[in-house]
């Protein structure tokens, strides 16, 4: 039998709780000094993080539940998705704040199915058409939801395989999704072509732009080329984007948003058969961090379409360099076409997992190559890597030509994860 820590008797003097934690902290990547690239921490100056942890801590006991408690969260909350309504171009809409890209997901495809039982009573057996390369919060939303999830091989430039995702439809697909951008590839889904192939077939339309939807405005804004997207399509019934990625936002903090407001009918859970009396949410989770909340707005509003707008440059140069720079190294490519700040790096003659540990060894923490195809992948680049990239492109280097001389000292067991294990 299994002995458990037992729950401690006395408490601790508040100068030794620090020092524990400052001790456990020693252990923690130093994500500050940009040897996080692309995964978990997404940093935009230290001005922005004080704002956001400053306005955390003013409203840290709030609970979203009570709104008509905390007028004060119901009016960020208000504002807030108003912000990104206006940025997604909805013509009307609806939106909610959610603890991230997986809930936002979530209700997004909780509407769907509330919506599908009733406008399509005929399906018996939900079904989701999705490209391969969909984030996996698709899979986890359709195993709670009890949807059936039909994953199709890209194409070879990793965009959607539209003809064989045509083929995969059948009268019991309730929906479509679509990545802007894919979370490894960084390519765009054709989220025109997949939300009209669902507009005419009467099938929900999603587009996961948990990654890009906080960028993509300010990018298009400043003259860059982004592929259509946003509620602009005709079919996008509905948009996640995660507000504490390149919104900034301290975690966890997203946003699902629906084109028609009416279909927040199909979105809330609304319970009258207990005790207490009629329970409305929005969400999936019904206590929620008034604190998150506060602080998406403070961040937002301290940064403004302005602030917004000199980041995304920012963080456009440092995909521009490496877009260069990478493939200059001997052996290394970058994978598909890019087409915001996400991207995947491959080589010719090496093995990823190698180039993956030599980084690791020299203080990176890089996490597991991906599979499929076998790469490295930078996820979404903040301006903490930005500030140590030339020294991350230096060791790229020193790697693949040490790993080229045949000797290989890597240990692969520094090699980090994308989840927990």
């Amino acid at each position: 039998m299994t002995k458990h820590t037992p729950f401690p008797e006395k408490g601790l003097e508040e100068s030794a709780i620090w020092q524990v934690m400052d001790c456990a902290k020693q252990g923690d990547v130093d994500w500050r000094g940009g040897r996080l690239p692309g995964f978990y921490v997404h940093f935009a100056n230290d001005d922005v993080d004080r704002v956001g942890k400053i306005a955390f801590q003013k409203f840290q006991a709030t609970n979203a539940l009570g709104l008509g408690a905390f007028p004060s969260i119901k009016k960020f909350e208000s504002e807030v998705v108003e912000w990104a309504l206006s940025l997604f171009q909805a013509k009307e809409g609806v939106a909610s704040i959610t603890s991230g890209g997986t809930e936002s997901i979530f209700i997004a495809l909780k509407t769907a199915r509330e919506w599908a039982k009733a406008t399509r009573p005929e399906v018996t057996h939900a079904k989701m058409v999705i490209s391969h390369s969909a984030h996996p919060a698709f899979d986890k939303a359709a195993k709670y939801l009890g949807l059936e999830v039909v994953r199709i091989a890209p194409r070879a430039d990793f965009k959607t395989d539209i003809d064989a995702l045509k083929g995969a439809l059948d009268d019991q697909t309730i929906v479509i999704g679509g990545s802007a951008p894919q979370f490894t590839i960084g390519v765009f889904d054709q989220i025109e072509e997949l939300a009209a192939i669902a507009e005419s077939r009467n099938i929900w339309f999603h587009t996961d732009a948990c990654v890009g939807g906080f960028l993509s405005p300010f990018v298009e804004q400043n003259g860059h080329a982004i592929p259509a997207w946003d509620f602009r399509v005709k079919g996008v019934k509905s948009i996640s984007a995660d507000l504490h990625k390149y919104g900034f936002a301290p975690k966890g903090a997203s946003i699902v948003a629906f084109a028609d407001a009416g279909y927040q009918k199909f979105q809330v859970f609304d319970f009258t058969n207990w005790s207490r009396g009629r329970y409305v949410t929005s969400t999936f989770a019904g206590t929620r961090s008034g604190a998150s909340i506060a602080a998406a707005w403070a961040v937002m509003r301290f940064l403004g379409n302005e602030g917004y707008r000199k980041i995304a440059e920012q963080v456009w140069q440092i995909r521009e360099r490496l877009l260069r720079e990478i493939p200059a190294i001997d052996g290394l490519f970058v994978c598909g076409d890019p087409e915001l700040t996400v991207m995947s790096y491959g080589s010719k003659t090496l093995d990823v997992g190698d180039i993956a540990a030599g980084l690791a060894a020299k203080g990176w923490y890089t996490v597991t190559p991906s599979l499929n195809p076998p790469a490295i992948n930078l996820g979404i680049l903040s301006l903490a890597f930005g500030e140590v990239l030339d020294l991350y492109l230096n060791d790229l280097r020193e790697v693949v030509s040490q790993l080229k001389t045949g000797v290989n000292p890597f240990d692969r067991s520094l090699i980090g994860s994308y989840g927990t294990r």
